[in-house]
């Protein structure tokens, strides 16, 4: 029998322990019965590894503006925000509008031609990144990491490429290339998961992230032949931030052997208006992002300083080919302009303080709890840690909390001081439900 203090899901207890306030009680029936139907026509019931937890997840309905509601009527304050993407919650009324707006018009991406939504998107990224003289479009983060890579081996007539084991750069199979295993966790040369052809092994090299020293060893190993070195500012799926003074060095340390530096600002774009980057006065060669440059669209965007961007050119002889039947789609260019334009960096810091005060709040309650539970922030992005990370997550469903599994976090705009207030009145409550003697 399920334990019914820590399993949320399956245990519901009618009162939070030592506490007056009644549990909710979550309900998931028609979450399992649609999993059910799913899993008949799509392996493991999901299209996106990440969204899964046992027994199964709870499925979501609709949201509007930090909160959702499940398809069994449980409603929940959104911590996740689809990992970081929808910056500005759900349905935010410029963002529909501008959307609405666009598709009117008629959808001009089944056109093969320059539309003008296009230039305005990427004037914005170009005026807010310093770094970047020349910008183009994808449909996700993952492609705008490809072609960047493909840019950079092109631009310097090389193969290798250098990236931290545990950094995130999406699902190509060259920057998924993890590296680690029990016995090699911080990377290893020649481990590969399933899938991926092991040739790439050779031509991917890991670097153990804010190790200047291990950054100089393999570039005097590999600085020859390596097109790039390939970083997160910020590791984004443990939120472990980089070094100013690491990012500096392999710069200075690719530029010395003849290769570009790649940022993936994916997720750290949210933290400053020209991104991580222009925070710390560094620019990098190339620049890759995503995520809240669409306000929640499938979008990915590459750019960088133009004597390199510059051989996309199609007017430059035996220019680099980017292809992508949907790429520069209006309805995502639409929504990313509204969505920048909302970002200012007044709004920016408002969102990074919300971050700071709640994680010193929850990591503050976890204490005072006697438990183990600990969260770090990196501005407006969270990190929640503990040792029984399957009960936590249970425990924050059950009291309308939407974290990731992984306990991963983070704020949306349309938060405010008393959502902060909810949020750690229930984060209390789900404590409280965990047995943490086990």
């Amino acid at each position: 029998m399920q334990d019914e203090k820590s399993h949320g899901l399956f245990g519901r207890p009618d009162e939070v322990p030592g506490g007056a306030r009644t549990a909710r009680h979550l309900k998931d029936e028609k979450s399992g019965e649609l999993f059910e139907r799913l899993a008949k026509v799509m392996p493991g019931a999901n299209t996106r590894t990440v969204t899964h937890y046992d027994p199964f997840p709870v499925a979501i309905d609709h949201g509007e503006g930090c909160r959702i509601w499940d398809v069994d009527g449980n409603s929940y304050i959104d911590l996740i925000n689809n990992y970081t993407a929808l910056i500005h919650g759900h349905a935010h009324p410029r963002i529909v509008e501008a959307m609405t707006r666009t598709a009117a018009q008629g959808l001009a991406a089944a056109v093969p031609a320059p539309i003008a939504l296009q230039g305005e998107l990427a004037e914005r990224l170009c005026s807010r990144t310093p770094s970047i003289d020349l910008v183009r479009f994808s449909n996700s983060a993952t492609e705008a990491v490809m072609m960047a890579v493909r840019a950079a081996r092109a631009f310097t007539g090389r193969d290798e490429v250098i990236m931290p084991a545990n950094g995130y750069h999406g699902s190509w199979d060259q920057v998924s290339l993890s590296g680690t295993d029990e016995a090699h966790p911080d990377g290893a040369e020649g481990v590969v998961p399933p899938g991926i052809p092991k040739v790439l092994a050779g031509i991917v090299h890991f670097v153990r992230f804010n190790d200047i020293g291990h950054l100089e060893e393999l570039m005097r190993q590999h600085g020859s032949s390596t097109a790039a070195i390939l970083l997160e500012p910020i590791l984004g799926h443990i939120l472990e931030p980089g070094d100013p003074e690491f990012i500096r060095a392999a710069l200075r340390l690719a530029h010395e052997y003849g290769a570009l530096l790649i940022l993936d600002e994916t997720i750290t774009c949210r933290l400053y208006v020209g991104g991580w980057q222009a925070q710390h006065g560094i620019e990098a060669d190339l620049t890759t992002m995503g995520k809240t440059i669409a306000g929640g669209m499938p979008v990915g965007a590459f750019g960088g300083k133009e004597h390199v961007m510059r051989i996309f050119d199609p007017r430059i002889p035996d220019p680099l080919s980017a292809h992508g039947t949907m790429n520069g789609s209006p309805l995502c260019l639409a929504a990313g302009c509204a969505s920048l334009d909302m970002l200012d960096q007044p709004a920016i810091d408002r969102l990074n303080g919300l971050g700071e005060s709640l994680a010193e709040q929850l990591d503050v309650a976890g204490r005072d709890a006697g438990t183990d539970v600990r969260v770090h922030n990196c501005g407006s992005l969270l990190q929640v840690n503990c040792a029984d990370p399957l009960a936590f997550h249970r425990a924050c469903l059950e009291e309308g909390l939407y974290i990731a599994p992984r306990g991963s976090m983070n704020m949306s705009t349309p938060m405010d001081d008393a959502v902060i207030e909810e949020i750690v009145a229930a984060w209390k409550r789900a404590i409280d439900r965990v047995d943490w003697s086990n």
